[in-house]
């Protein structure tokens, strides 16, 4: 595997798009492919059309959503790539027709900043975290023909035994019935849904933890954070199953869609994609430019959004997946 493999970061073949007015702290991209999302501290989501003409993927941009009034710090499609749900920092989840390019609901998370969000996998409840370390669950009132017609507030979670800090990162898991939460401490708490008990916690971290994903497949969760190492879990056994020493802190862990590959991002602006079975880097970039990068990949792997923080004008740097790949790539 040559450092070309999956991502072509090579001179001229990026694409660079400045729209947002300040840093970029989101990108989400839709399970088609076809869509992905920016949501910046301008208090705007810009919703981006993927296509491909001749083969060249093209990046349009579809609209720009202003019903915030503070930064967007979480963002998610549906699972039918119908509505998007965006988070922010004014206490609010806002959930918008993508066909219609309007707002059809509004939800209040008790006066207090949103930092995550996520949907269920059956399209059926949303969760919302924040700042004062509750986990809202809602749920989504469907008509005949599937379409959202209500959405209520079904359970507060707030345990004595759960966090005690702000909520950054809430998940669901696509197998399991349990979501997960992490924040500003190194616990990572285990939710059963849809009850919101408190199911474990997994404790070995030692600093703060910064990300998390589920493996698509296996009851397996990656974290990483603070402390220069990423943690491989086993949910079933709930112990430590790898440990991955870094040479810096981990800020993004991502999956691939079939759970063969994971993407690592860190405090040096380093990216860099790891083999899940064997452990190795596959491939390896560094990016020059701001203090940390706000990232986010499409389902596919065929696309990867950057924004570096602190950097002028701000910019969203679009890198593609290599054209000509060998055949190991070929079947991601």
């Amino acid at each position: 595997m040559n450092s070309n493999t999956f991502f072509d970061f090579s001179p001229g073949k990026s694409l660079k798009i400045i729209e947002h007015k300040d840093e970029i702290r989101v990108f989400e991209f839709s399970s088609d492919n076809k869509w992905f999302a920016s949501g910046s501290w301008d208090n705007r989501v810009i919703l981006w059309k993927i296509s491909e003409r001749n083969g060249i993927k093209v990046i349009q941009k579809q609209k720009i959503l202003n019903g915030h009034s503070s930064g967007i710090t979480s963002l998610k499609f549906c699972k039918d790539n119908q509505y998007i749900i965006s988070g922010s920092k004014d206490g609010t989840v806002k959930i918008l027709d993508i066909y219609n390019e309007k707002y059809i609901f509004t939800l209040h998370h008790n006066e207090s900043k949103v930092f995550s969000i996520d949907i269920s996998p059956k399209n059926d409840y949303i969760i919302s975290a924040g700042e004062d370390r509750k986990i809202i669950i809602w749920k989504i009132i469907k008509d005949r023909d599937k379409n959202w017609i209500k959405i209520e507030k079904a359970k507060i979670i707030k345990s004595d035994k759960g966090p005690k800090e702000k909520i950054h990162v809430i998940r669901f898991n696509s197998h399991i019935p349990i979501f997960t939460s992490i924040g500003d401490e190194n616990i990572i708490y285990l939710w059963d849904f849809p009850s919101g008990k408190l199911n474990y916690r997994l404790e070995g971290h030692q600093k703060m933890i910064y990300t998390m994903d589920f493996h698509p497949k296996f009851p397996y969760l990656i974290s990483g954070g603070k402390e220069k190492c990423i943690f491989i879990w086993n949910l079933e056994t709930k112990n430590v199953i790898n440990n991955i020493p870094t040479d810096s802190s981990i800020t993004f862990l991502k999956f691939s869609d079939d759970g063969r590959f994971f993407l690592t991002i860190s405090l040096k602006n380093e990216i860099k994609i790891y083999d899940f079975n064997d452990k190795k880097i596959l491939q390896k970039h560094k990016i020059c430019e701001g203090t940390m990068l706000t990232a986010g990949i499409s389902e596919d792997w065929s696309i990867l959004a950057i924004s570096p923080f602190k950097k002028q004008p701000t910019s969203i740097l679009i890198i593609f997946k290599r054209k000509k790949s060998g055949k190991f790539l070929d079947n991601i």
